[in-house]
This record gives structure tokens, C-alpha cells and sequence, in this order.
């Protein structure tokens, strides 16, 4: 947990932003650098208001000069009056209390917390983030004013003890969308929520440089939890190829305290499977992409194959579930200037395929050979691969 209010009692604080109207200086420590104002939230166990900030944190200085601000996290400041004291001003600038509780949601390293960041350096302006409400029982069943009245006798509101309040916050989960993939969407995707007063709150995370997309909701998007979460990974190569996964939504009890306001929950991933990044290309050029076109949309793409092997290679294949990885030759031992000869120039590419087998998985190894077709200029066809066989490892 930061001890941010102990940390800067004997610093002088720097001058209040204007751009905010609030004056962090008093609030953040100097290392950070905030990205935007105070933002009410609240998804706690209680009706009062928090104040979600993001900043940036950890500058640095590349090797090259250039300056680089970092990356972003957040915290949420909780207003905790003491008894008997005033009631703060109408000035809507500043959060209502002489005391703000600092709960650190990213950056953390301590025990039920995530790890990492919410966004990386480079992010523009602040994160997108939304609350959520929780519909699942399993996810919301708790015995957390119970577990709070044990700890404390008598409620500072006068509210009978272990009794929950009577207006608890419609929300009681935070997701932060940080990081742009020119693929598309976010590359880290951040989940908050309240555990304990002790713990704070707890997270997880989900992230892929090839961006992420949610695919299933619990209810409506954008209002409810994140169910289903498609990722993608660049595998960097001249095919634009790319893993894809998806990310289920579990309930995690190892993790959640006996006490816990709402319960831990992580992201179970399932199998990476190998597809194109931004789709399958009309004309796929090398033939690594020509066999992977043709796993994926055999019906779409029947034209890949020679016609004499229409039959066989689907045959040879059938049953198969995913594409786990392909092998190829990164160029083909011949000149360009011998290609449109008469010879008859072929390559192969090997091909590592899942099936389901007995309740599990099989992992089977093929071998495509493809067969060269030059290019055509009185039709304007390029250069092509077509597959002519296929035969098991």
C-alpha cells in the first residue's frame, strides 16, 4: 500500500496545476506526473464517493535522448472524515476531506494485488475505463460485514453492527483499457475490485501486443462483466501471422479472502491458435500463407489446390481442430530469373495441427509441398503457390 501522505510531509510542494484546478502537489509524489483530474467512483461496500487519478510514473531517457514519461497507473483515494469533524465546502474542485486513504490499484506488488501497469508508455491522454455490476451469485456472495463487525464493535455512522448498508453502490468493478494495437484494440485490459479493508483492492489483468477484444458479455456491453476476451499475439513475420486466444472469466477462491466484499476473479487463457492478423488475404504470396489460407477456409479457398488433389488433401486432413504453428523455407533455392522457365520448382511447408482425440489433444505433423506458377502478364496474374500434395509426418 503507498504512504504517499507520510512520504511527502517534509517535501515542499510543487505549485497547484491549473489545467486540474486541484492542487496535486499536495496530494502526489514527485516522480508522478498526473494524466487527469479527480474522477468519482465508487465500488466499494460503502455510499460514498472515492476519487479514481491516473499518472505516469518511472521517466526515463533513452539511449537516443529521447524523454519518455512512462507508464500510466491509477489509485483511488478514499475520503475518510474523522468524528466531529466539519463538513467540507460546496467547492466541487477538491475532494470532500481533510484526509485521503490511498489505495493503489497499478502499480503493486503486494500480497491480492495484480502486477505491471494500466497502460504503457507512449499511452495518449488518460486510459478509457467503466464501471461494471456483477450479476453472478458466485461473485457477489459474501460475508464481508460479518468479518467487518468482528473487527470493529460499533459503526461510526451509528449503523447496527455487521448490518450491510442499506444503499450499496450500484457498481463493484473498475475495467481500464490501456494501450492501442495497430491490429486493434487495447493491448492491456485492467479489472478492480473491492476486497478488504486490509487488502484494498484486488485485480487482474489481461494483455497482448496484438490487442484485445471482448466477445462475451455477462449482460450489456460496457455495463456488465467481461465474460470472453479474444487475444492476439504477432508472430512478427513476413505473413502477418498472428497466435490467437481466448481468455474466460473464472472465480479464483485460492485467492479470496474469508472476509472478501466481492470475490477474486482471473482470466483462464485456452490454446493459441495460429491465424492471419488483419484476416485471410485475398491472394496469399508466400506459401506458408498460401497452406495457412487454406486450413482456415478450405471451403472459401479450394482454389490453393491443384485440381487433381482436391479430394486427397482434404482427406488427408480431415478432423483436424486448430493450426498450431507452421515450418517453412525462408527462400526457395532458385533465382528469380530461372522462374519462368520450364522447370518445375516446388517447396514445402510443414504444418503442426491439433486434433481432439479421446477427451484430449494430438499434435500431428504434415508436410505441404507446393508447386511454383509464374506470372502471367498478358492476364496481370502475379506469381503463385498451389498445393499439389500433403502427406502425415
Amino acid at each position: 500500500m503507498l504512504c504517499m501522505l507520510i512520504l511527502l510531509s517534509a517535501c515542499e510542494p510543487p505549485e497547484p496545476s491549473p489545467e486540474l484546478n486541484i492542487d496535486l502537489g499536495m496530494i502526489l509524489p514527485e516522480e508522478w506526473k498526473a494524466v487527469s483530474t479527480w474522477e468519482s467512483i465508487n465500488i466499494d461496500a460503502d455510499a460514498e464517493e472515492e476519487y479514481l487519478l491516473f499518472y505516469r510514473y518511472d521517466a526515463s531517457t533513452t539511449g537516443d535522448g529521447e524523454e519518455i514519461s512512462g507508464p500510466v497507473g491509477a489509485v483511488i483515494y478514499d475520503s475518510q472524515t474523522p468524528i466531529g469533524m466539519p463538513e467540507e465546502s460546496e467547492d466541487s474542485s477538491r475532494p470532500p476531506a481533510p484526509r485521503l486513504q490511498p489505495y493503489a490499484l497499478l502499480p503493486n506488488y503486494w500480497q491480492g494485488s495484480g502486477f505491471g501497469f494500466v497502460a504503457p508508455p507512449r499511452q495518449t491522454g488518460r486510459p478509457n475505463w467503466f464501471v461494471v455490476r456483477r450479476d453472478d451469485p458466485r461473485e457477489t456472495e459474501n460475508r464481508y460485514f460479518e468479518v467487518l463487525a468482528e473487527q470493529m464493535p460499533a459503526s461510526v455512522s451509528g449503523q447496527a453492527v455487521g448490518e450491510a448498508p442499506g444503499d450499496l453502490p450500484a457498481h463493484d468493478e473498475l475495467i481500464v483499457y490501456g494501450g492501442n494495437s495497430p491490429i486493434g484494440g487495447p493491448t492491456y485490459i485492467s479489472v478492480f475490485w473491492w476486497s478488504t479493508i486490509s487488502e484494498g483492492y484486488g485485480s487482474t489483468q489481461i494483455s497482448a501486443p496484438g490487442g484485445l477484444h471482448v466477445e462475451e458479455w455477462d449482460g450489456a456491453a460496457d455495463s456488465s462483466p467481461m465474460r470472453t476476451v479474444r487475444a492476439r499475439y504477432p508472430q512478427y513475420d513476413r505473413s502477418l501471422l498472428c497466435k490467437e486466444s481466448r481468455f474466460e472469466r473464472q472465480v479464483d477462491p485460492n485467492f479470496t479472502s474469508p472476509g472478501a466484499y466481492r470475490a477474486a476473479i482471473y482470466y483462464e487463457e485456452g490454446p493459441r491458435k495460429l491465424i492471419f492478423c488483419y484476416g485471410i488475404p485475398q491472394s496469399p504470396f508466400y506459401p506458408e500463407a498460401v497452406v495457412l489460407a487454406y486450413l482456415l477456409r478450405p471451403d472459401r479457398n479450394a482454389q490453393l489446390v491443384i485440381e487433381e488433389a482436391r479430394q486427397t488433401v482434404p482427406r488427408a486432413l480431415e478432423g483436424f481442430a486448430w493450426v498450431d504453428a507452421l515450418q517453412y523455407m525462408a527462400t526457395i533455392p532458385t533465382f528469380a530469373g530461372q522462374a519462368n522457365t520450364s522447370q518445375r520448382i516446388t517447396t514445402q511447408v510443414w504444418a503442426s495441427l491439433f486434433y481432439e482425440s479421446g477427451g484430449g489433444l494430438e499434435s500431428k505433423l504434415f508436410a505441404f509441398t507446393l508447386e511454383h506458377v509464374p506470372s502471367d502478364l498478358s492476364n496481370r496474374t502475379t506469381d503463385e503457390w498451389r498445393i499439389v500434395g500433403v502427406e502425415q509426418q
